[in-house]
């Protein structure tokens, strides 16, 4: 006679303790990983699109610069070669001074002696060359953006625009 008993065996209950024991024990990691993915490609698209839209707008303007009007210097206590301030036409034919700089953290456009405007954090250095001293029409750019992402960690991106030629 064949009887069906219910139930588990221990066998059964053992093999799904087992299971459920590196489940438990592997979920934390992945979760941690997870999160310090997501931290690293936020902290990375975070700082691209800054990068992008400040150097963006410095070749911009500088592209309509006076070349005979540049001046490369820095803010008091900041890095040298971290401000560049020139002329350039407006659109009613006038001139207007522009002028970015690095403070701290953070790069600043002023315009017309007003009050400069922050156009980008996470900066940790910019600098402001000539790359060739025959020629005071060519300025170089080099920028780098740091953002802090997870355990004291942080993800830079060091971007550099060589020879942005000034037309005026």
């Amino acid at each position: 006679m064949n009887v069906w008993k219910r139930g588990y065996t221990l066998m059964e209950m053992m093999l799904v303790v087992g299971i459920l024991g590196v489940l438990v024990l592997a979920a934390p990691k992945t979760f941690i990983r997870t999160y310090q993915f997501v931290q690293l490609m936020t902290a990375r698209v975070e700082i691209q699109k800054n990068a992008r839209g400040a150097l963006a707008n410095i070749n911009r303007d500088l592209r309509q610069a006076v070349a005979s009007s540049i001046t490369v210097d820095a803010v008091s206590g900041q890095p040298p070669h971290s401000r560049v301030t020139f002329n350039k036409y407006n659109s009613s034919g006038g001139i207007d001074t522009v002028s970015y700089y690095q403070q701290g953290n953070k790069l600043y456009q002023a315009t017309g002696g007003v009050a400069g405007k922050m156009i980008a954090n996470n900066l940790r250095y910019i600098a402001f060359t000539y790359p060739r001293t025959d020629d005071d029409s060519i300025l170089s750019i080099s920028i780098t953006f740091e953002k802090a992402t997870y355990e004291g960690g942080t993800k830079a991106l060091q971007m550099a625009v060589e020879k942005v030629r000034i037309m005026n």
